[in-house]
């Protein structure tokens, strides 16, 4: 996962660059299909089925192959590891689960925004204004940002002001889809509830990745994907001990256990 970001040195800037592409905030979230095709990936186990089940028997009921393919082809950009060798991801898994709708999209939304340009928007800019008491965002204010930090990145540094108009624009339409926002031409901050199966999810999914403490977890910036500060984090991940975890803080020590040994499992558990 991305550590925070950074101002970049004049020669990391093409490195930057192959990581913050805006074509993510231009395509649709896709929510509904983006579950029925990491079903029907994990039910088959082939890509080549998969791609069969999309195009040519419609599981997901649009109307043209290319919109199908189109479709299909973004879905495997964000979550699919590999075409030629099935992998199950932990998404994956908790979309084919028995688990409430509610859990299963927000840990969508958490994997949907790992995606460096709406990570990166997100955490510098939209926790911020959500901290400072914002009451609402406007795609200028995301436009505004955006040119802010463009000279910092080559791949934003040549882009249009219609492309970056239009990335605002559908990176706000993305999290108002996922629940975070609300409103139409102006987005408001929405009143969210993040469920705790998705507050375990995320813990797990951290220390898989890169988390090795209590402290590291609580502290990690992914929390604010979900506009959460170190103070509900640290509430939050007590609601859940000690159903998914063991948590324990004695004054300045906090220790921080799983109750299960992989991610996988916990989503079993759930």
């Amino acid at each position: 996962m991305s550590n925070e970001h950074q101002e970049p040195d004049d020669e990391d800037n093409d490195d930057q660059a192959t990581s913050l592409d805006p074509k993510i905030a231009h395509h649709s979230t896709y929510i509904d299909e983006t579950k029925r095709i990491l079903q029907a990936y994990t039910e088959s186990e082939s890509y080549d089925e998969l791609e069969r089940m999309v195009v040519e028997d419609n599981i997901l009921n649009k109307n043209t192959d290319e919109y199908r393919t189109n479709i299909l082809r973004e879905v495997t950009r964000r979550h699919i590891p590999s075409k030629e060798d099935y992998t199950e991801t932990p998404l994956m898994r908790v979309l084919s689960a028995d688990v409430r709708s509610d859990v299963a999209d927000w840990c969508l939304y958490y994997e949907f925004a790992q995606d460096p340009f709406i990570r990166l928007i997100t955490i510098e800019f939209l926790y911020p204004e959500f901290q400072r008491g914002t009451l609402s965002i406007q795609a200028e204010d995301i436009v505004t940002f955006i040119k802010s930090i463009k000279d910092d990145y080559a791949d934003l540094r040549d882009r249009s002001d219609s492309t970056i108009n239009e990335a605002a624009t559908k990176y706000l339409t993305s999290l108002r889809n996922f629940g975070l926002l609300e409103g139409r031409q102006r987005k408001e901050f929405a009143v969210t509830y993040i469920p705790d199966e998705t507050i375990a999810y995320v813990v797990y999914r951290l220390f898989d990745e890169e988390a090795a403490s209590a402290s590291d977890v609580i502290e990690h910036d992914d929390w604010k994907l979900f506009l959460m500060d170190e103070s509900e984090v640290q509430r939050r991940i007590r609601d859940i001990s000690p159903q998914y975890i063991n948590y324990e803080k004695r004054g300045s020590t906090e220790r921080l256990r799983m109750k299960h040994d992989t991610v996988d499992k916990l989503i079993d558990a759930f």
